[in-house]
């Protein structure tokens, strides 16, 4: 009957089997005329695979037969009536909820092929292999691809499509971990309606912030698409828990305090004391009697500096050693006291001759 759609292993037609009147898909390729085998290997390997996989994600195996006078190979299996991924990426393609429920959907094919022993690799995942119905269930087909021998190598023959393939999978090398990645770039491809290839990237990776992609896919899909393998989300299991996982609060940036001031080398710091009147009214000194003021404040300003920070200190270190008390004697503790009072007036009437100093200060 009519086409459904061609590939690199033969193209693909609607049928109708005879005894149940069952719609089938048959997949016919033809070796006529090839100048290589490796076509035919992968749809021996396609016909191996289905027939002993059982899962409602994967298209079920019904017959094989050939017309080996023509050359041409004949899969039957049944009909997935549905569309490919590829066709939402045109258009308004789907919502968010959808685009996730297609992932966990795919994910649960890609475990059931990952526990086979020896585990499958499908190697090929991409949107046009994926095929949404009309129940909205999801199906992944075109096995050709698939890695399905311990220790198989395959290096000759890699396999994968440009932009959804893994990096490792260029030099044949395939494990769980290139599904991963190989659907993490479809459902990329299905957020942005663009295909990976045309994707922003920084290096080897893409350009998470110029995306902007939609929660959780945020913070799961850089992991699913890390191009290293060993820092990947390397199985099933590891991408069902990042998207189930809470994601972690953002920590409250600390309110930030203003720099304090470092202290002053040319003199202790002083409590600020308000300004009395009459220190006011000579820092507005008229001129030209400012200069004089200026002149007494700034040497009395000076004169107090060195009297704080160099002779009271002496004086008072002097005095506490010919008083020869010892730190819990009462006089001792009052003595301390007065002392700091008197240091705060001396520092205080220093404050004011800075003032005083600074407000008559000639302006040129």
């Amino acid at each position: 009957m009519e086409p459904l759609g061609q590939g690199g292993q033969g193209s693909t037609f609607r049928g109708v089997d005879r005894e149940t009147g069952d719609d089938v898909a048959i997949k016919v390729l033809s070796i006529k005329g090839s100048k290589s085998w490796k076509a035919f290997d992968r749809f021996e390997r396609e016909m191996d695979t289905l027939a002993k996989l059982s899962h409602p994600g994967i298209p079920k195996y019904r017959d094989r037969y050939a017309y080996e006078a023509s050359g041409d190979y004949f899969l039957v299996m049944d009909l997935v009536d549905g569309a490919p991924l590829s066709t939402y990426l045109e258009g308004p393609g789907l919502p968010v909820a959808t685009v996730r429920d297609v992932l966990e959907q795919t994910l649960d094919v890609l475990a059931y092929l990952h526990r086979q022993r020896p585990p499958l690799i499908h190697r090929d995942i991409k949107p046009a292999n994926v095929l949404r119905r009309r129940d909205g269930s999801v199906a992944v087909v075109d096995f050709g691809g698939v890695r399905q021998r311990a220790g198989e190598t395959a290096a000759s023959t890699t396999i994968g499509t440009f932009g959804y393939m893994a990096p490792e999978q260029l030099h044949g090398d395939a494990t769980p971990a290139s599904d991963v990645y190989a659907l993490g770039a479809t459902v990329l491809a299905l957020l942005t309606r663009t295909p990976p290839s045309e994707l922003p990237r920084r290096g080897l990776r893409f350009d998470y912030a110029a995306l902007d992609l939609p929660a959780p896919f945020g913070r799961v899909l850089p992991k699913m698409l890390e191009p290293d393998p060993d820092e990947r989300l390397a199985s099933v299991e590891a991408v069902r828990a990042a998207l189930t996982a809470k994601p972690k609060p953002k920590p409250k940036p600390k309110p930030k305090t203003p720099p304090k001031a470092a202290p002053s080398a040319a003199a202790p710091q002083v409590a600020l004391v308000k300004m009395s009147e009459e220190t006011q009214a000579l820092a507005n000194t008229p001129a030209p009697f400012n200069v004089v003021v200026w002149i007494l404040a700034a040497l009395s300003a000076g004169i107090l500096l060195v009297f704080e920070a160099v002779f009271l200190p002496f004086f008072f270190q002097l005095a506490s050693a010919l008083r020869n008390k010892p730190k819990g004697d009462p006089t001792a503790a009052e003595f301390e006291a007065d002392y700091e009072r008197f240091k705060s007036t001396v520092g205080q009437y220093r404050q004011a001759a800075s003032h005083v100093a600074d407000g008559t200060r000639p302006r040129t």
